[in-house]
């Protein structure tokens, strides 16, 4: 009797140690799947490894051109430069009916030049100014190149002024300004924010553009944003109006958003005139590189120029990030 306890006993244990020795890789495999999601593991390929490097040169070039300016303003006593200058590239392809493709590039840069009081930074780009913020192609309409000296007059807590004085560079240079104000402030959760602008170039004369943001962060981290905003130039047909309702969702996953709206467009010379009705759905994602960003954008809108009728359009675009990355405007 002993014996035959015994050898059952032996068969338990050996029947025993072969599950566990099974049960302990499979234990440690499900672990492995059930923390994947938290292990971010780059491709290492050698089209990401050139990408990379590509990208970091470029970003070194900026850095380097923005600590030589510095240096202008160094003193003996200050400390080493640590301001981070930025840079932005964005090509956009629309698509709109049986049109030929259009395809446009936007582009800024920011240098930023700590010796000087952090006050004071170089731009250079492309971007119209004055241009509502709706709108769907913000360059300057011959796409020319703008460089100039952005200086922060006041920077508290609610309040932003700011003065900018450059050139457009079209044949002979068009000199331009700006003045801009900023105010914010916050209540019951809600973050009102009100922009006034004025500017000026030598030959599209003078301009304005106000602009109300009001917006709401949830927990999700999603926002919803109204934009109310009016505009005028001597080059416009009277004063042009926006109204903008946008939700800005954020999805699973690092850097990945999906953002409806809806706008109507307007102007007011004499009479009241609707110019543009649009609705369009944004989805924007890193695409392949954290700097790489890839936005697709269906859109149906009814113009006046086509009499209001339905007209879909699908924008494709990316943007190429230096200095910085999306999530930490």
């Amino acid at each position: 009797m002993p014996r035959k306890k015994a050898m059952a006993a032996a068969m338990f244990w050996t029947r025993s140690s072969r599950f566990v020795s099974l049960a302990i890789p499979l234990a440690v495999l499900s672990t492995g799947v059930v923390r994947a999601d938290l292990v971010v593991t780059p491709p290492a390929t050698n089209t990401a490894q050139t990408l990379d490097q590509w990208h970091d040169q470029m970003d070194a070039q900026l850095q380097r051109v923005a600590r030589k300016l510095d240096s202008f303003f160094k003193r003996a006593d200050d400390p080493e430069s640590t301001g981070k200058s930025t840079g932005r590239v964005r090509l956009m392809l629309n698509i709109q009916d049986a049109e030929t493709p259009s395809l446009n590039a936007a582009f800024s840069g920011k240098l930023a030049l700590p010796c000087a009081e952090e006050r004071l930074h170089l731009f250079v780009d492309n971007i119209k100014r004055g241009a509502l913020p709706g709108a769907e192609d913000p360059t300057t309409s011959d796409n020319t190149l703008q460089a100039g000296l952005r200086f922060w007059l006041l920077r508290e807590l609610r309040s932003r002024l700011s003065f900018e004085s450059g050139v457009k560079f079209r044949g002979i240079p068009d000199p331009f300004g700006q003045v801009e104000f900023q105010y914010e402030r916050k209540l019951d959760g809600w973050l009102g924010r009100f922009t006034q602008d004025a500017f000026y170039y030598a030959k599209e004369r003078a301009g304005e553009l106000t602009q109300v943001d009001v917006e709401r962060a949830f927990r999700n981290q999603s926002v919803l944003r109204s934009t109310t905003a009016a505009q005028y130039t001597e080059e416009s047909n009277g004063v042009e109006f926006e109204q903008t309702l946008l939700y800005d969702l954020p999805l699973h996953g690092r850097g990945r958003n999906l953002i409806p709206s809806a706008s109507v467009f307007a102007h007011r010379n004499g009479s009241f005139l609707m110019d543009d009705y649009r609705v369009n759905i944004t989805y924007r994602t890193s695409f392949f590189r954290p700097w790489l960003i890839l936005e697709v954008t269906p859109q149906i809108e009814f113009p006046r120029e086509r009499d209001y009728t339905f007209t879909p359009s699908l924008r494709i675009g990316f943007e190429i990030w230096l200095g910085s990355l999306p999530e930490d405007r």
